[in-house]
């Protein structure tokens, strides 16, 4: 069982965030987006180890030390309103050698509306290196017992060469991106690979003014951060179908700094949507010359 399958009231998490949505977390369909809720964990993250970690893992700390995160999780289960208020649980479902994950659930009154999941690595000199006792002693008072993390995702060595992505989107890195780490933040590039779906969708739509259906938003996203992404920067970011039938459509996405991969990300979404003027498009016939290569 997954850490997605398990889905605790809000009040059994160790960790509560509550959280009311800001208009600039709305996507065009009205709700809160996919970018958001990776910010949402991002801030309840931040908020718990702020408060239970040792000093030294957010203080005074030599460079290249602390920990990075390695990959995110999310999937939406219904549509998230504006008006509603909302409660991110966060829990440990594991602790290994030099990494520990997280598992979350978004609610809305007793509602759960999105799960996901994130896993850090503790790096020093630049280098993974074990967990500290003190950080072990931390993370075990956040652990809901009964969570399980998924099973960690094996990429093929195909998705790592960049001309295997039949479609391409270059995105030039921003100051506002970076973070205190000075390189670009997990949520920021997160953003990179649903925008660059978003062009893949505009661009088999045929460019429609406002950009394309909101019905072909990704429900699900996973994301594993490879290497750093720093600024200045132009980056490629790819794209390519997996797998495609009469209802879902999955994708492969990679981020390239020239032939190097930097980051990958899995998403699937709908095949199908309603235009503005209530009718059925269907993009099955459209999405087919974008499969994957190799």
């Amino acid at each position: 069982m997954t850490s997605t399958q398990i889905r605790p009231e809000a009040d059994r998490y160790p960790m509560v965030l509550e959280v009311t949505p800001r208009y600039s977390d709305l996507d065009p369909s009205r709700r809160v987006g996919r970018e958001a809720l990776v910010r949402w964990f991002e801030d309840a993250r931040v908020t718990t180890e702020h408060r239970a970690f040792p000093e030294r893992t957010f203080g005074n700390r030599p460079a290249g030390t602390g920990q990075l995160l390695a990959s995110i999780n999310v999937d939406v289960l219904a549509p998230l309103r504006i008006a509603d208020d909302y409660r991110v649980g966060m829990a440990v479902n594991r602790v290994g050698g030099s990494s520990f994950s997280y598992g979350y659930g978004v609610f809305t009154g007793a509602e759960l509306v999105a799960t996901g999941e994130s896993t850090s690595v503790w790096v020093e000199g630049g280098r993974p290196a074990p967990l500290p006792e003190e950080m072990r002693t931390a993370l075990a008072g956040l652990v809901l017992p009964e969570a399980a993390p998924t099973a960690r995702r094996e990429f093929d060595a195909s998705r790592l060469v960049r001309e295997n992505y039949p479609f391409r989107y270059d995105v030039r890195t921003r100051f506002g991106d970076i973070d205190t780490n000075r390189h670009v933040n997990n949520v920021a590039l997160a953003g990179w690979y649903l925008d660059g779906l978003a062009e893949l969708h505009t661009d088999v739509l045929g460019y429609p003014l406002g950009g394309p259906l909101d019905g072909l938003s990704p429900s699900s996203l996973r994301v594993e951060y490879r290497d750093q992404v720093h600024y200045p920067g132009i980056y490629q970011l790819r794209v390519g179908v997996l797998e495609l039938d009469d209802h879902e459509v999955r994708y492969a996405c990679g981020l390239f700094d020239g032939h190097r991969c930097v980051g990958l990300a899995d998403a699937a979404g709908a095949v199908r949507a309603v235009d503005a003027d209530g009718r059925d498009v269907d993009l099955r016939a459209a999405f087919e010359p974008f499969r994957m290569r190799g």
